[in-house]
């Protein structure tokens, strides 16, 4: 079961990322990303699995983040 104090903002606007306990399981974070959707339309956020720390900068270039 997800514990919602993990989440770290809970007003969803245009590339923000939730970053959900790493172990999830994948059918949680999937329905947790489809009520983003339902609840904030149109809205582009990134749901992850892992602790981002954790990731070089090949890493993310390779999921398509990119430094600004």
């Amino acid at each position: 079961m997800l514990d919602i104090d993990q989440i770290r903002k809970h007003s969803p606007q245009d590339g923000d990322a939730f970053v959900l306990p790493e172990g999830t399981d994948y059918n949680l974070a999937k329905d947790f990303a489809e009520a983003l959707h339902l609840a904030c339309p149109g809205v582009k956020c990134l749901v992850v699995m892992a602790d981002v720390r954790r990731l070089d900068v090949a890493a993310m270039n390779a999921a398509g983040w990119y430094r600004a």
